[in-house]
Parts: C-alpha cells; structure tokens; sequence
C-alpha cells in the first residue's frame, strides 16, 4: 500500500503514531509523512531538531514532508495560531504531494482538536482517495463538558463539521469501546476498535535519572506522569494531598509540563503544600522506567465528565506495562481496566475522598501484595494491548478498504 500519514504531531515528539508509521514501513508500503516542525508542548524542548533539521527528514525509511506553520508557544492565541496556519498549509502542500504520489491511503492521526482533519478530508476528495481517521478525543464534546465553548451556534457548527470529516472517511478508528458507541450515533462510516499499547522504550533503565526523585524513605511515592492540564483534575488532587498533609507520609511527584502547570505551582504555594510536592519537567520516555522504580505507585486522574468517562488516557497502557500498582481517580472505561487488571486502587474522577482512603488502604499492604498488584497489570497489559497483535489487525483493516 502507498500510505500518506497525515499528522500535526509527529518524531521527534512523542506519540503513537510514530510507531504506526514505524510498523507499515517495516512491513514494506510505500509511506510518507505530512507533518510540521515539532513545537508539542513547547519549541524549546527540540534545540537539536532547529540545529539539524535535515537529519529528521526521513522516519524509518519513511520520507517527511514538514509544511510552515506558527509554531506552539504557552500563550493560547500562539496555540490556536498553531492549528489554524497547520490546516491551511497541510492543505496546499498535500495537494502538491498528491499531485505526485498515487496514494491507497491518507491516514489521519486526529488529536484534539479534530479540525486539522479538515485539510486531509478535502484532498481525499479532490483526489478520490481512502481516508482513514484515528480519533483520540470526541468533539466537540469535550469543549462542551469543559465549558470551554457554550455558544449553541458556534456547539451546531464544530458539531457540522464533525460530521462532514467522520462521514467523509472511509474508516474511523478509536481507542474504546465508549467512543466506538458514540460514533456509530452521528455517522454510519465503519468505527473500528483499535486498543492502544505501552510506548516503546519504557523498559531502558539508567540510574542516573533516579537522582530526580527524593530520597526519603519514610513517605509513600505517588508518581504522575504526562500533561499537566485542566482535563487532569489538579484541583481534586491538591484536596486530596491537604487531606493527608498532616498525617506527612506522603510525597507526590509530579513528571511533565502543561498549560496548567504554573496554575498548579501556584496551587501547591497557596496551600502550604511544597514539602510535599515535587515537580519534574517532562522527560523522555527512556527515562521513565528509572523513575517510575522509585515510586511506590503511579497516579492517573481525569475530571469528572460525560466525554472523560469514554477515555482512556494513552498512559494508562504504559502504567500497566511498567509492573507498578496503579492508583485512579477516574471513571467509565479507563477505571473498569484498572478493577478487571487488578492493578491498583481506582475511584470515580474528582472523588478526592476516596482517593485519599484508598491512599491509606495502599500504604498498609506489605511490599509482596504491592508487587502482586504490579504484575497483575503487566500480565493484562501483555494479554490485551500488546503493539504487533494490534497493529497486524489494523494493517489487515486497512487492506480491506
């Protein structure tokens, strides 16, 4: 097959679909990738990348084309800036791509916001290709549930739009089986499940990065990984920590970066909380193996909402690959996984109460059934979500097509 992977994030950042692109290479089609200059979750994270950008031209033998686009600051309007200039470059720089290449499949990797698909949507219809949509968040729902757009008009339009990208692609894939039903509501193109897996290179282990994580023995390591955003619940996570702040047994470490983060510092000042709290900057995955060893347990948390409770975040699958005890403050399908796993301790999103009880009820287990918890999520993880067995079922979808 000749695949075209259309995606406004894409190596050096750090996202699945990296291993997608990986994989069809690997296997012998004919890939190419349309992207930007990397800018996820700031453009000073890539200094190597700006000094030699011809050595990331290329992706496992895959060739990239990097259109301009406004790159990604912390200030919003360079954000959205971000995602406008990417649809209308990734448009005409597709067309002159197609022009060239006959194409099987554009293959769109669809993060939030889902409007970048827009682009891809119109070269498959202007050149009569497939088009094939991985979808990794329900729109515009989310903004709804967040209360981030609340204008019925401006709801009726994103809603319009949706619409014409899912029933204008030939096949759309999701993550859960939450979005597959919701989906299937307001469009009749094909959804397929398509389960997610841990990120490579996890299991790397070098000990000079634990020097990042504190030393003292006496408290209980709860360790956070990933974005540090407004979907993540923060506010029900400080509650919690003032909660057991007396009680001094708890150390939370907090590995990323994010638009809330400095809402977070401030946060943790207001209430006292700096002895208990430890922020790391975002790290990259070779690294997270070494730190996640000197924690005692791994904390993924989402609000509590209609879209949320139909996610599963991307890094639970790594939790359970990493043979730790997960704890959850979340709901819907990512806290069914963690109870069927039998990998930690799970709660309903924002209920901060019982996420300090079930805190309590962890630190009393001796470190065999601790252990045990960890291995139980390692073992699902490599019965239900391992990378080969779901990306040959996803090769086999596409040949149908």
């Amino acid at each position: 097959m000749k695949i075209l992977f259309f995606t406004q994030y894409f190596w050096p950042e750090n996202f699945r679909i990296n291993d997608v692109v990986k994989f069809f290479s690997h296997k012998g089609h004919d890939v190419n990738i349309l992207t930007c200059n990397p800018s996820y979750p700031s453009k000073k994270k890539y200094k190597s990348f700006y000094q030699q950008q011809k050595l990331f031209n290329s992706y496992e033998n895959a060739d990239i084309m990097r259109v301009p686009t406004i790159a990604r600051r912390s200030n919003n309007i360079f954000i959205i800036l971000n995602y406008i200039t990417f649809v209308f470059s990734s448009f005409f720089f597709g067309i002159y791509k197609s022009i060239f290449k006959k194409y099987d499949i554009i293959f769109i990797f669809s993060t939030s916001p889902i409007l970048s698909a827009i682009s891809a949507i119109l070269i498959k219809k202007i050149f009569k290709k497939k088009a094939v949509i991985w979808v990794l968040d329900l729109w515009p729902n989310t903004l709804i549930d967040l209360g981030i757009i609340k204008n019925k008009i401006i709801i009726k339009l994103f809603k319009k739009i949706v619409s014409f990208i899912y029933d204008n692609s030939d096949l759309i894939i999701v993550q859960s089986q939450s979005f597959k039903v919701e989906i299937n509501k307001v469009t009749s193109t094909e959804c397929f499940y398509f389960s997610s897996w841990p990120e490579e290179n996890i299991n790397l282990d070098d000990q000079s990065f634990s020097q990042k994580i504190p030393k003292n023995q006496k408290r209980l390591k709860i360790l956070f990984t990933g974005n540090i955003g407004e979907a993540q619940s923060f506010e029900s996570i400080i509650e919690c920590a003032k909660l057991l702040k007396d009680k001094d047994f708890v150390q939370w470490i907090i590995i990323g970066d994010g638009r809330w983060k400095n809402k977070l510092i401030k946060l943790i000042k207001y209430n006292n909380l700096e002895n208990h709290f430890h922020l790391i900057d975002s790290v990259p995955p070779s690294e997270i193996k070494s730190l996640t060893n000197h924690a005692d347990m791994l904390l993924i948390t989402l609000k509590n909402n209609d879209t949320f409770r139909k996610t599963i975040p991307g890094k639970l699958y790594t939790y359970l690959a990493m043979g730790k005890p997960i704890m959850g403050m979340i709901s819907g399908d990512a806290n069914k996984v963690i109870e069927e796993s039998s990998s930690g301790f799970s709660c309903e999103a924002d209920d901060y109460l019982t996420l300090k009880d079930n805190i309590i009820k962890f630190s009393k287990l001796d470190q065999e059934n601790r252990q045990k918890l960890g291995n139980n999520g390692k073992i699902y993880s490599e019965k239900y979500f391992n990378k080969s067995i779901n990306l040959d079922k996803l090769e086999k979808k596409l040949f149908n097509i």
